[in-house]
């Protein structure tokens, strides 16, 4: 039985792996506003000229940041449909550990993308005409993060449990 696929054992892994997929799938709104949120804020940046020199390089970042999660999020999926195709016990241990590793970035993108919107704070705050459009974005920004931190914190404890029951 060890390199068949224990079918006993996928049915158990089952209710873990659509719990995963659903949190990451709830992930891509909060990702696509924080994409319209922060290319928007980089324009906005641009047309304030060197006022808004700092604060378009700081929503850049986080621009890049949401993209990096996302690939991470759809090499996640591609992985958890691998797993459900997956035809050995063995295979499905070496896939969940290959998820392990693309979902283990994540917590530390989302603190990078809080220090991010915190600094994008006082750089609004440093502003003088753009000060509360700024405000606003960086504010936005700092919501989007926070929920994305909890999204992020209850994938891993789903992750943990799946790494629990595949062993």
């Amino acid at each position: 039985m060890t390199g068949h696929l224990d079918q006993r054992r996928l049915i158990q892994l089952k209710p873990e792996l659509e719990t995963l997929q659903q949190q990451l799938t709830a992930m891509q709104p909060l990702l696509r506003q924080m994409h319209l949120l922060s290319s928007n804020a980089v324009s906005a940046a641009a047309r304030a000229g060197s006022e808004g020199d700092a604060f378009r390089v700081l929503t850049q970042g986080i621009q890049e940041l949401g993209h990096r999660i996302n690939q991470d999020l759809q090499q996640a999926h591609r992985l958890l449909a691998a797993i459900s195709e997956a035809e050995s016990w063995a295979e499905v241990q070496k896939l969940i550990k290959k998820l392990t590793m693309t979902l283990s970035e994540m917590p530390q993108s989302v603190k990078k993308g809080e220090y991010l919107a915190i600094c994008c704070a006082v750089e609004a705050a440093h502003a003088s005409q753009h000060s509360d459009s700024f405000d606003a974005v960086a504010n936005m920004l700092k919501q989007l993060i926070a929920d994305c931190r909890r999204q992020v914190a209850s994938q891993q404890d789903r992750l943990d449990r799946l790494l629990t029951a595949s062993e």
